[in-house]
């Protein structure tokens, strides 16, 4: 599994003015650090939104492990991080058995590019979807 993860490891900078934003405004700088603990991933988030707010988040899953259920954060109850080709690192939020956002992270072929395409699903609303181009730090 650790091999499958090692191309996505490191520390990802984004790149706003490839980005492309469908909900909200893309943030001025963000970060994306991919790290694995003993086979589990672990996902750190920081960023500066367009308004100047600093946001700081993270998360871990199992790659290809089983749904994990969440507490009770009200959003989602369930999440699942699967590798649906060497390339394509996916993971699913759920709220009740229904995907309420999913977010698949796909490695450019020289590897120095990681393309998130961030889809949430507004029930009886809409869905809206955010491209985030991250470049690999040196």
């Amino acid at each position: 599994m650790s091999d499958k993860l090692a191309p996505f490891l490191g520390t990802w900078i984004l790149d706003p003015t490839e980005s492309d934003f469908e909900q909200g405004d893309p943030p001025k700088s963000a970060t994306l650090k991919i790290e694995d603990n003993f086979g589990m991933a672990i996902f750190t988030m920081n960023q500066v939104g367009a308004d100047g707010e600093v946001t700081n988040d993270s998360f871990e899953a199992l790659p290809d492990g089983p749904e994990v259920k969440l507490g009770k954060s009200g959003l989602v109850d369930a999440m699942r991080l699967v590798f649906e080709s060497d390339r394509n690192l996916v993971s699913e939020a759920r709220r009740g058995g229904l995907t309420i956002m999913k977010a698949n992270r796909e490695l450019s072929d020289d590897g120095t590019t990681l393309t998130v395409t961030q889809t949430v699903h507004v029930v009886d609303v809409a869905s809206f979807t955010n491209v985030s181009v991250y470049k690999r730090a040196q």
